[in-house]
């Protein structure tokens, strides 16, 4: 009976073991599939780095050409309300120069990247 009692015992140490087993292989995937996961998210934000590094490598390009386009040109886009026009226009035609450019009280930023400012004219005459 002593042998049979062997037997049985191995039996129930041999299916632990094949519990074990199967565990380990079940964690060797699960690992193997968390580092493939780890990989595939670290080239993802790489790759998102990249993008927002060239973005705002091409926004930086365009806010230089712009400053250039500018200067060469002698011009300026202004932003005002309608009835600024007239004003402006007369300005021109009296042949007044621009003395001045006066960042707005405050010189909080209207949207992004834009602020305003007052320009100065002096008269001609």
């Amino acid at each position: 009976m002593g042998e049979r009692r062997t037997s049985a015992i191995e039996r129930i140490l041999q299916r632990i073991e094949e519990h074990v087993e199967e565990w380990r292989r079940r964690d060797a995937a699960l690992q193997a599939e968390a580092d493939a996961s780890r990989s595939q998210l670290w080239a993802e934000a790489a790759e998102r780095e990249r993008l927002l590094a060239e973005a705002v490598g091409a926004e930086e390009a365009r806010r230089d050409s712009i400053e250039e386009l500018t200067k060469q040109h002698k011009v300026v886009f202004v932003l005002h309300r309608e009835e600024v026009i007239d004003t402006l226009e007369e300005f021109a035609r009296q042949g007044d120069r621009l003395v001045s450019v006066v960042p707005r009280r405050g010189g909080e930023t209207i949207s992004e990247g834009l602020k305003g400012s007052w320009l100065v004219f002096e008269s001609s005459e």
